[in-house]
């Protein structure tokens, strides 16, 4: 890749600021008033099978993670994430990041991290001790009382039991619906298409709930992945991996899709989902989310850290934060 086609990530462009002086001064009055006191972001990032054809590589994905985390811990809000243990993973990175940038003096939480079932199983003493010296919130929640009794010490293979995938699905759908009624905002990036163990991709189904929940969102398409799946809908496109042809390609997931509607309410079709997403546009969510629709389209498509960060806190500071 020559230096003139290779993506730049950490600029700012001329058509959404006259200059990084203007941001500067923005970020630094924030920082000061602690203008996001109070407020609770959900968070919703995961790898992108796009990446690669886009220029990057999941270090971007991290890098533009770590600078929005790292703005919204030392402006004072909250960082809300469902997630999981894996070494590396975005849990370790966020709950890394809000010990280390939280002003010292500052007692809160600033990181709320979201374990369903059985993700939560691996929640140790002594992972909780880790937590708790990082000053993070563990969330541990129940298992749906709909789902009935099952056997807990069980091997969950949710991509070879119907069962088992009934069961994480309905565990992670609880998660993501509490998470965005707890949450007062939801920014979206990136997120994979396949290979996901829930109903839907959980960007699909995080950015449904936040929808449905009536909550400001922030749509960052130019990582790829579902976010920009979800963002071709809004404007009128189409995606052809969010059809039902695309996600339900084996036996297996048409089994599981027949089973799941035997057993849930959950309606598992994606012409529904699409529909869903069709019923909003860039003006519906530049009402809410304090920004212009031009604006909003800079993040449907920029990869550009200060500018995105630039973008989210300029939208952050203008929503209201309602009681939980």
């Amino acid at each position: 890749m020559n230096m003139e086609t290779e993506v730049n990530i950490s600029g700012i462009s001329e058509n959404l600021a006259e200059s990084i002086v203007e941001q500067n001064e923005l970020i630094g009055k924030q920082q000061t008033k602690s203008v996001l006191q109070g407020k609770r972001i959900a968070i919703s990032v995961s790898e992108s099978e796009e990446l690669e054809q886009l220029g990057l590589s999941d270090n971007h994905l991290k890098d533009i993670s770590i600078e929005i985390a790292r703005y919204l811990i030392v402006n004072g809000a909250k960082m809300i994430y469902g997630g999981d243990l894996r070494f590396g993973g975005f849990t370790e990175l966020f709950s890394d990041l809000s010990y280390q940038y939280k002003i010292l003096s500052d007692k809160e939480r600033r990181f709320i991290n979201y374990f369903p079932f059985p993700n939560s199983k691996g929640i140790t003493t002594d992972i909780r001790a880790v937590f708790l010296k990082k000053q993070v919130e563990v969330k541990i929640l129940e298992i749906p009382k709909k789902i009935g009794d099952i056997d807990k010490e069980k091997v969950f293979k949710p991509l070879e039991s119907v069962e088992d995938r009934f069961i994480l699905s309905e565990c992670f759908s609880d998660m993501r619906i509490r998470m965005a009624n707890e949450s007062d905002a939801r920014i979206l990036l990136g997120g994979k298409q396949k290979n996901y163990s829930g109903y839907f991709p959980g960007i699909v189904e995080e950015a449904y709930h936040s929808f449905k929940a009536e909550k400001p969102i922030y749509l960052l398409g130019g990582f790829g992945g579902a976010t920009k799946s979800i963002i071709d809908i809004i404007l009128g496109g189409n995606s052809p991996k969010l059809s039902n042809d695309f996600q339900f390609d084996s036996e297996f997931l048409k089994e599981f899709r027949d089973f799941a509607h035997a057993k849930s309410v959950v309606k598992l079709d994606y012409d529904y989902i699409v529909d869903f997403f069709r019923q909003h546009s860039n003006e519906s969510i530049s009402n809410q989310n304090g920004l212009s629709m031009e604006e909003n389209e800079v993040l449907f498509e920029s990869t550009n850290i200060h500018e995105i960060v630039f973008l989210i806190l300029k939208g952050l500071q203008k929503i209201e934060t309602k009681g939980k």
